[in-house]
C-alpha cells in the first residue's frame, strides 16, 4: 500500500503504454478538437473535498487514500472522473489541468476502454498535463488526479481537468464482432473450440505473497478493508482499479512453497487459486509494475522479479526499496485476509503463481457478482456442486469466459441457471453469480 509521495515517469508498459509529448500547438489537427471539460462535482473523492469550486484535500479526514500512509508526515487524497465517451475512436488524448499551488503534488492519469470491453493501464501524464498515447483505439477514456501533501501544508488544489481526443496515431479498422458461436448443443454434443483457446495468455509471475490485515482501514482505491475482505495489493498503480471495481483481476495460486526460503512439499500440493480484484498499492514499492516490460522503476530487473524480491535475496539496490527502507521480505504482492486465509488456505506466507489477466485479451469477460457484495463464489472444478472446491472468485473479480457449459442448476444475483462459465483450465463457476459471459461457446466434450 501506498506510503509516500513519488516521482512518476513516463514509460512504455505492456498492453498499454504512454508517450508523453509537450502539448500540442496550433495548426495541428489535435488543435482543432474541443476540450471536453470534466464536471469536478461528478468525481468520485477518497480524502478529498470539492470546495468554492476546486477539489482539494480533505483536512477533516484521519486518512487520505492508503491505509498505510503516515498522515503525520504526508496526506494523499484521490478524485476519479466518470469515463468519458470520446466523438470518435482514437488510441492518443490530450489532458490538461490547472491547479494552485504546487504543479509538483498532482498527479492525473488516464485510461482507455479497449475493445475487448476492459481497460488499458492507468498512465501518468506530467505536471499539468500532456499527451497520452494508448495501445489501440479507444471510445471512451477515463482520468483521475491525485493530490498529495506535507501534512502540515493545504495541499495544491484542482481548479480544471479538461481532455481532448487528438487524431489517432494509427489506422482503425472495424472490429470482428465477439461473441460469435458455431455451437449447435448445450450438452456439449457439438461446437466449436473455446474460442480463443490460442490467445495470447496473461502474464505470469512467481512471487512471494504476505497477508495484508489493516482490517478498518482505507485502501488505496476508497475500499474500507473488511474481515476476510478477498483483494490483493500490486506495488504499482497502473493496475489499481477504481473504487469497487474489478477490471484489473489477478488469478492467484498456490505452490505449496512457505517462507521466504521456499519450504514445503511442493511435489504433492494441490494447488487452491483465487481471483482477486487489486485494490491496493504495495506491498513495499508503488512504482514498480514487474509485470510490464519495460517497467517504470527499476528497469534492470527481469520483467516479472518485483524489486523488493531481488532486494531482499540479492542486495538490488544495496537492499533497500525505492524509500530507502530495509526490505525484510521479498514479498511481490499482499492478500487480503480472507483472500490468504480462505481463497488460498495459506498457513504461513508464501510462494504463488500469479496470473495478470488484463494483460491478455479478453475473449468473454464476466463480472463476478453475489448478494452480499463482500463474499465469495465457490471455483470448482467442474460444473457442479459435486465437483470438488478448488478455490474462490471475489465480488467484483473481472474473469475471462472461455466456454459454457450446462451442469448443476444453481441460484445466484442473477436468478436461476444450470449453465456454468470455465474460467479457467479446470476452474468452473456458476453463470448465475457472473454479469456477462453468456456470448462464450459451449465448451467441447473432454475440454477441462
Amino acid at each position: 500500500m501506498a506510503q509516500n509521495r513519488r516521482t512518476t515517469t513516463p514509460l512504455l508498459a505492456l498492453g498499454a503504454f504512454a508517450l508523453l509529448a509537450p502539448m500540442v500547438t496550433p495548426g495541428t489537427a489535435a488543435a482543432e478538437a474541443s476540450w471536453l471539460e470534466q464536471d469536478l462535482s461528478s468525481a468520485d473523492r477518497i480524502g478529498m473535498t470539492l470546495a468554492s469550486g476546486a477539489l482539494r484535500l480533505d483536512t477533516a479526514e484521519d486518512l487520505g487514500a492508503s491505509p498505510r500512509l503516515d498522515t503525520t508526515k504526508r496526506r494523499t487524497g484521490l478524485a476519479t472522473f466518470p469515463e468519458q465517451e470520446l466523438p470518435e475512436p482514437t488510441d492518443t488524448v490530450d489532458v490538461s489541468v490547472r491547479t494552485t499551488g504546487e504543479a509538483e503534488e498532482v498527479l492525473t492519469e488516464a485510461r482507455g476502454h479497449r475493445a475487448d470491453g476492459m481497460w488499458t493501464e492507468w498512465q501518468p501524464t506530467r505536471s499539468g498535463g500532456g499527451r497520452v498515447v494508448l495501445p489501440e483505439a479507444v471510445d471512451e477514456v477515463q482520468v483521475r488526479v491525485e493530490v498529495s501533501s506535507k501534512a502540515e501544508k493545504g495541499g495544491a488544489s484542482v481548479d480544471e481537468v479538461r481532455v481532448r481526443p487528438v487524431e489517432s496515431s494509427v489506422a482503425t479498422t472495424d472490429e470482428t464482432p465477439k461473441g460469435s458461436s458455431d455451437s449447435e448443443s448445450p450438452d456439449g454434443g457439438t461446437g466449436e473450440a473455446a474460442k480463443g483457446d490460442d490467445v495470447p495468455r496473461p502474464f505470469s509471475a512467481r512471487l512471494f505473497a504476505t497477508r495484508i490485515g489493516l482490517v478498518g482501514e482505507t485502501t488505496a482505491n476508497g475500499h474500507t478493508v473488511r474481515p476476510d475482505d478477498h483483494f490483493v495489493a500490486l506495488p504499482s498503480r497502473r493496475g489499481l482499479s477504481t473504487r469497487g471495481g474489478g477490471e484489473y483481476t489477478v488469478r492467484v495460486c498456490s505452490t505449496g512453497a512457505l517462507g521466504p526460503k521456499a519450504e514445503g512439499d511442493t511435489e504433492n500440493h494441490d494447488p487452491r487459486c483465487a481471483y482477486l480484484p487489486v485494490w491496493d498499492v504495495g506491498p513495499w514499492n508503488i512504482t514498480d509494475d514487474h509485470w510490464n516490460d519495460d517497467r517504470e522503476s527499476w528497469r534492470d530487473l527481469d520483467r516479472g522479479r518485483p524489486q523488493a524480491q531481488a532486494a531482499y535475496t540479492e542486495g538490488h539496490n544495496d537492499g533497500l526499496d525505492g524509500f530507502g527502507r530495509r526490505v525484510q521480505n521479498p514479498a511481490g504482492i499482499d492478500l487480503a485476509d480472507g483472500a490468504f486465509n480462505e481463497g488460498l488456505q495459506l498457513p504461513t506466507n508464501g510462494w504463488v503463481e500469479v496470473d495478470y489477466l488484463w494483460t491478455a485479451e479478453y475473449r468473454d469477460r464476466a463480472e463476478v457478482t453475489t448478494a452480499t457484495q463482500s463474499d465469495p463464489v465457490i471455483v470448482r472444478t467442474g460444473p457442479g456442486t459435486h465437483y470438488d472446491t478448488i478455490g474462490l472468485a471475489a465480488h467484483k473479480a473481472n474473469v475471462d469466459v472461455a466456454c459454457q457449459v450446462i451442469g448443476d442448476p444453481a441460484t445466484g444475483p442473477n436468478g436461476v441457471s444450470d449453465v456454468w462459465y470455465r474460467i479457467g483450465e479446470g476452474h468452473y463457476i456458476p453463470a448465475a453469480f457472473a454479469q456477462g459471459g453468456s456470448e462464450a461457446p459451449y465448451c467441447l466434450p473432454g475440454k477441462p
